[in-house]
């Protein structure tokens, strides 16, 4: 069963509890235009901050030695050639 103050509790609750009426379609409209901005926004820092990503794994594909120079590495093979490499490099450094 259902109680009769349940419908009541459901309806408040879809609608996040607050008054109805008094901002109009217009504040709904410029709140909706705010949250387009932000968003676009966030979108365009996104797209920086990937750039900004890519950029760096294409000068570190740049210094790692590679066999196949014809096939670009992925990411993750990226780091786990990087990975090897200072290994190595450290082994060098390290041995007599």
């Amino acid at each position: 069963g259902s109680s009769p103050g349940g419908a009541r509790g459901a309806a408040a609750a879809v609608g996040g509890g607050r008054p109805r009426g008094g901002g109009g379609p217009g504040l709904r409209a410029q709140v909706s235009g705010v949250q387009k901005q932000r968003r676009l926004a966030a979108n365009a820092r996104e797209r920086r901050r990937m750039h900004g990503l890519n950029h760096a794994f294409d000068q570190l594909r740049n210094v790692i030695p590679s066999f196949n120079n014809d096939k670009k590495l992925s990411k993750y093979e990226t780091l786990q050639m990087a990975q090897i490499y200072i290994s190595a490099l450290a082994e060098l450094l390290h041995s007599p």
